[in-house]
């Protein structure tokens, strides 16, 4: 018995240091991965998003200090069907085209989820327009053209592929989905990002579709 005991004691360090070594994220607990690979080419770090969720809002400024301090692209693409939460994906995507999204991505989410203002529609989004600086006619020249139309399908595309249910959801290496639940806080959140940028997918990726941002 006494033997035994020596035994055990003499493997705990082997087992703390394999402990230590050992992953903190699971597979299953925070992060999944996707049956089908998203399209190789979009980035990263993919964060699919809602102007309507307040946790994205909440978020917004902490992952673009995060991106920029650590270099990361990271592709945005807003959450839809083709019934649904269409015209939150239309915004950021006619606002990505007139080249006014730098200055006014988080602005949109003031345009779904501020009741400050008691303008609504169009009226609304014109008046963050004229603050912003924005040519309103060029706006909505874009809003009703075809390349925002075939952003739309893009992102809906995506959405379905990959089986968005809740926002924020973030995908890594196109493969990678994270369980937004599973994480404390948003420094854990960036460490996970990083974790699963680190590792080396098990499967090929198909390359397609470029950037969407």
């Amino acid at each position: 018995m006494r033997a035994i005991i020596i035994f055990v004691l003499s493997l705990m360090p082997f087992m703390a240091q394999a402990q230590a070594i050992a992953p903190k994220f699971k597979e299953g607990v925070h992060f999944s991965k996707l049956e089908k690979p998203l399209p190789e080419g979009i980035s990263p770090v993919i964060e699919f998003f809602y102007y309507g969720c307040e946790t994205c809002y909440k978020l917004a400024p902490a992952i673009a200090q995060w991106a920029y301090e650590k270099k990361v692209d990271i592709s945005l693409i807003p959450v839809h069907s083709e019934n649904a939460m269409v015209d939150e994906a239309r915004i950021f995507h006619t606002l990505t085209l007139v080249g006014a999204l730098g200055k006014m991505y988080e602005e949109g989410f003031l345009l779904v989820q501020s009741k400050e203002s008691k303008l609504q529609g169009v009226d609304r989004i014109n008046e963050a327009l004229d603050r912003h600086g924005v040519d309103k006619n060029k706006f909505w020249e874009t809003w009703k053209s075809d390349a925002v139309n075939q952003r739309l399908a893009s992102s809906a595309a995506l959405t379905k592929q990959a089986q968005i249910t809740k926002t924020p959801t973030f995908i890594v290496q196109g493969i990678y989905k994270v369980d937004i639940t599973s994480i404390k806080s948003t420094d854990e959140l960036f460490e996970l990002l990083t974790y699963l940028m680190s590792k080396q997918p098990s499967a090929e990726v198909p390359a397609l579709l470029k950037k969407n941002h």
